[in-house]
């Protein structure tokens, strides 16, 4: 335990009795001096805290991180702690303050420096400082009105704009925010760590690779997306956002239950996957140039699917098949090539 020292300006409000001071504050010495009432915040969502970590473990991307300034309540007499002449708030080892924003934020954090391995991260990021407001003087009620005025006030910034701005790859970022929002993905499983899922034991459906090229089959006709169509991604992210979410909800609402077991159904197979992306691209997307629409009944196109059999048995998929791991216990079916041209004309044979 240690002394934590801060810099900045006290400033007034309502005269004498309140003050707010901004300053900036060290990870360590956060961890050290926070405190979080469940009488002024929300309950903790512990779910968040992963994709926190996330977000803070690329902190040594090119485009870095940015975490919103952090609102904090002194409670103590800040004339007992505060020096005028070197402008600095010194908070002794014990005291406290208590979280009015960001205690996601903190616990996020925290989560980050629990799992990470990486020692060299571990000291960067708990040397790297965040912004912090500290109000003085402000009874329950004052913390609880802020917390209220806060996060009632705020807006959440237009994905579309967000992303206008990010220089990282488009179809990554959508695939990531489609997959935290969409349960049907979630329960479908992607797998994001390895490059490969091992057949038969893994059911997991996608790898995030594969369902990055689905995703850009479906909406493009094609893997490999110009600059063009990245831009159109951006610029209309938060329509194809929800369309995909709801896509993806109807899609595993008509497959078969857990369609990655290979052993039953030939879905789990990337070229099948494809396959079902560049036929539903041709039945669903109105254009792509010069903007990106589909058609208004697309739900009845992707319904189709229900009465199509996904099975390893169906004699169509036969003679583009071969037995995978033979005469040993994780045999199984699998297509000979990762190619989805003529699986897809079978589709549309069958479908259309």
């Amino acid at each position: 335990m240690f002394d934590v020292k801060l810099k900045g300006v006290v400033n007034l409000i309502n005269g004498d009795s309140k003050g707010v001071m901004t300053t900036q504050i060290a990870v360590r010495d956060l961890l050290e001096v926070y405190t979080i009432d469940n009488d002024v915040n929300r309950d903790i969502n512990y779910a968040r805290l992963k994709h926190i970590s996330r977000y803070v473990d690329s902190y040594d991307s090119p485009i870095g991180v940015f975490l919103p300034s952090l609102v904090f309540s002194f409670k103590d007499d800040v004339a007992n702690y505060y020096d005028v002449s070197k402008k600095e708030l010194r908070i002794p080892a014990g005291v406290k303050m208590k979280v009015i924003d960001g205690q996601h934020r903190i616990k996020g954090l925290e989560y980050f420096l629990n799992v990470n391995t990486d020692l060299d991260k571990r000291e960067e990021v708990l040397n790297s400082t965040l912004t912090a407001q500290i109000y003085f003087g402000l009874n329950e009620k004052n913390q609880k009105d802020v917390f209220v005025d806060i996060n009632s006030n705020s807006k959440r910034v237009s994905m579309s704009l967000v992303t206008k701005y990010d220089t990282r790859d488009i179809m990554r970022i959508l695939v990531r925010d489609l997959y935290d929002s969409s349960y049907a993905l979630q329960n479908a499983g992607v797998e994001f760590s390895k490059s490969r899922i091992v057949r038969p034991t893994n059911e997991l459906f996608f790898t995030s690779a594969h369902l990055k090229n689905f995703i850009a089959l479906l909406l493009f006709g094609t893997i490999n997306i110009s600059r063009k169509n990245e831009k159109l991604t951006k610029d209309k992210y938060d329509d194809i956002l929800m369309f995909l979410d709801k896509f993806f909800t109807l899609l595993f609402d008509v497959l078969p239950p857990v369609p990655g077991d290979v052993r039953k159904y030939a879905l789990g197979h990337e070229a099948l996957q494809n396959a079902i992306a560049l036929f539903l691209h041709k039945a669903i997307i109105l254009e792509v140039d010069p903007d990106l629409n589909w058609i208004s009944d697309w739900e009845s196109e992707v319904e189709k699917l229900k009465h199509f059999d996904w099975s390893v048995r169906n004699p169509l998929f036969q003679r583009h098949m071969i037995l995978s791991r033979a005469n040993t216990n994780y045999e199984f079916k699998a297509f000979i090539d990762s190619k989805h041209d003529k699986l897809s004309k079978i589709l549309e044979n069958e479908l259309l």
